[in-house]
């Protein structure tokens, strides 16, 4: 009778631990979701002038036109999340030849490290590196090649930032990348 007893009794202790941490699991595994946003400046860590004036526009059109996000003006504690975009470079070489072996087309590359810091702490949370690319014209005037060059750079950004929103989009709904 003893030994039955002895038993059911840990039977009984090791359902109640099982049972404890189910209920731990549970709330250890549930995710933070991400309500708001604030852009930080662009860093531009590259030679290629006026990178961080397409990057922050960019940035704009993606975030301050989709009703999706709510960019913050100032950060709000416990709230929101800071964007601190850092260009890492911007690489251009040429793809496309004519018969006398002159570059006509050429594929700019661009690469960004975006750090996602929620606020009122020091270190990020997520650290995602995101590259994206573009062609352009080499036919023209210098004015004109230039002025494709900057566009090229430009579009790599929104793509950058638009693959930025999907991915926080996600955060949000719980899934995991």
């Amino acid at each position: 009778m003893w030994l039955l007893n002895r038993n059911i009794i840990g039977f009984l202790l090791v359902g109640a631990v099982a049972l404890s941490s189910c209920s731990t699991l549970r709330y250890a595994t549930k995710r933070e979701t991400i309500k708001h946003v604030y852009m930080s400046p662009v860093t531009n860590k590259t030679p290629e002038e006026g990178a961080d004036i397409f990057f922050s526009k960019a940035a704009d059109e993606a975030f301050y036109t989709d009703s999706r996000f709510k960019v913050d003006p100032k950060p709000i504690p416990d709230e929101t999340i800071i964007i601190k975009p850092t260009i890492n470079s911007v690489s251009i070489y040429s793809v496309g030849y004519n018969i006398y072996d002159q570059a006509t087309e050429y594929k700019v590359t661009v690469t960004a490290t975006i750090k996602l810091i929620k606020y009122g702490y020091k270190h990020p949370f997520k650290v995602l590196t995101i590259s994206a690319y573009e062609f352009y014209s080499a036919i023209g005037s210098p004015a004109e090649v230039e002025q494709r060059k900057k566009e090229a750079i430009e579009s790599a950004a929104k793509k950058i930032f638009r693959e930025l929103g999907e991915r926080l989009l996600e955060e949000k709904n719980g899934k995991d990348n």
